[in-house]
């Protein structure tokens, strides 16, 4: 079978992804999703996941790379990772009370062939109020600091949840369902599986 190559270093995708039973391996990509000026964001997630991608498959002979790329949105705001607490603070602050947008982009690319399979999934969100106490609580468990929207739902940000619309993986990092259906194109996809242990009610 092809090399399989995961253009991340999120422990979440990472987790996720080794949770279906797909040997895979690690490759970082450096790009700075920063820097994308796409305003829609749909549009933005996947041409991000397609230049984690692109940016790997080019050091590779051979295999099938992964990229993704999560964002939070709320209309068209994009939330990002907070740069300090304040900016998670107010991110937080913007989602209480609301029902938001996660959107990950997926790039599955084909190193030799240069083939390039590209999907976003989007699930919604509704977060109930948070409360100051609470609010503050979080910030202080350090958890907001390295994820889009300065939230984890798999995590302690998982209470403030009330119910989400549509796949659950995505809103951690990784859309599995979709993926592997992506993967089914260059790879045999028939022994994966997806993990319960993830799942939440809905």
């Amino acid at each position: 079978m092809k090399p399989i190559i995961l253009a991340s270093s999120s422990p979440r995708r990472i987790e996720l992804l080794k949770a279906t039973g797909l040997k895979f391996e690690i490759q970082p990509s450096a790009i700075d999703e920063g820097q994308i000026s796409l305003v829609r964001p749909r549009d933005r997630a996947i041409k991000a996941a397609l230049l984690k991608a692109n940016a790997v498959a080019t050091s590779l002979g051979t295999g099938v790379v992964i990229g993704a790329d999560t964002i939070v949105c709320l209309g068209d705001k994009i939330y990002g990772k907070p740069a300090d607490r304040l900016s998670a603070e107010q991110m937080l602050r913007s989602l209480s009370g609301q029902t938001h947008c996660v959107i990950t982009g997926l790039a599955i690319r084909e190193v030799q062939h240069s083939t390039a399979f590209l999907d976003a999934v989007e699930t919604r969100v509704k977060m109930r109020h948070i409360s100051d106490e609470e609010l503050q609580w979080y910030l202080d468990s350090g958890e907001p600091f390295d994820k889009a929207g300065a939230y984890g739902i798999q995590g302690l940000a998982g209470k403030f949840v009330e119910h989400i619309e549509g796949c659950y993986f995505n809103v951690v990092g990784l859309p599995l369902p979709r993926l592997i259906e992506m993967l089914s194109q260059f790879i045999d996809t028939s022994s994966l599986t997806i993990p319960d242990k993830f799942y939440r009610s809905e």
